[in-house]
C-alpha cells in the first residue's frame, strides 16, 4: 500500500515522476553494484530505497515521496523482463548505438519506460514518454531528451499503434 492514499491531482503527478525517478537510480544502482542481480538483490534493493530514500528531487527543483507499489513494480518489472526489453529497445535502436553501448543511466531510463510501455497499458503513450523526457532532464542537460523521445515514439509506434493512431486522431479533430 501507497505511503500517500490521500494525494491531490497535482501532487498524484509528482508522486508518479518521483517513483520513476526513484525506480531509474534503484535500477542504475543495481546494474553499478551487480549486474546479475537476483530476486534478493532486487528486493533489497527496492526495501533500501523505501526505507532510506522515500523521495526524490524532481527535474523542477521540487521534492515529492514515491509512490511504493509504483516504485516497486517499475524496479521488479524492468528487472524480470530485462532481457525482452532490451531486445525491444535494440529493435529500434541504431546499430551502432544498441543498448548495451548506451550510457548507464540512458539505458536504465529507457528500460524503465520501455517497461511501461509493454506492461502498464493503464498509463497512456503520451504520459510515458512526456515523464521519461522530464526524467532525462533530471540528469542531463544536452539532447538527451531528444534522443530518449526518438526512441520512445519509435517504439510506441510498434508496441501500441492503436492508441498512437487514436491519440493522433483525436489531436487532427481538435485543431
Amino acid at each position: 500500500m501507497s505511503r500517500q492514499t490521500g494525494a491531490t491531482k497535482a501532487s498524484a503527478g509528482a508522486l508518479r515522476r518521483a517513483s520513476r525517478l526513484a525506480a531509474v537510480q534503484a535500477l542504475y544502482q543495481l546494474t553499478v553494484s551487480s549486474p546479475e542481480s537476483g530476486d534478493a538483490e532486487v528486493e533489497d534493493t527496492i526495501i533500501e530505497f523505501l526505507t532510506h530514500r522515500p523521495g526524490a528531487e524532481l527535474p523542477e527543483g521540487a521534492y515529492a515521496e514515491v509512490d511504493d507499489d509504483l516504485f516497486s513494480d517499475l524496479v521488479r518489472g524492468t528487472r524480470r523482463h530485462h532481457k525482452h526489453l532490451v531486445e525491444i529497445m535494440d529493435s529500434v535502436l541504431p546499430r551502432r548505438w544498441k543498448f548495451e553501448r548506451l550510457d548507464r543511466i540512458l539505458a536504465e531510463v529507457l528500460g524503465c519506460a520501455v517497461y511501461e510501455l509493454c506492461y502498464r497499458p493503464d498509463v497512456p503513450v503520451a504520459v510515458i514518454i512526456n515523464e521519461y523526457i522530464e526524467i532525462t532532464k533530471a540528469f542531463y542537460d544536452g539532447n538527451e531528451g531528444g534522443f530518449i523521445n526518438g526512441v520512445l515514439q519509435e517504439l510506441a509506434q510498434k508496441l501500441r499503434a492503436e492508441e498512437v493512431l487514436e491519440h493522433k486522431n483525436e489531436r487532427a479533430h481538435s485543431t
